[in-house]
């Protein structure tokens, strides 16, 4: 009797690239951010700069995704 207990592949090739991208662009981001929150909003610069730097990793990985989806 055998049986069916390979390894999965939980990381694609598509979602390490897209995780990459996102990773990337909210490093990215996050320390452009910071100058122009603290002196945009005085009492949550890490708050805005969170938000901010978390829709761009979203937006990364959904375009990285994508990308990552269309190379052989």
């Amino acid at each position: 009797m055998t049986s069916n207990s390979g390894p999965k592949a939980r990381w694609t090739k598509d979602r390490a690239g897209a995780a990459l991208a996102a990773a990337a662009g909210y490093s990215f981001t996050f320390g452009l951010a910071r100058d122009s929150a603290e002196r945009l909003t005085r009492d949550y610069p890490h708050t805005a700069v969170f938000f901010v730097s978390f829709a761009v990793a979203v937006l990364a990985y959904w375009i990285g995704l994508r990308v990552m989806k269309r190379l052989p």
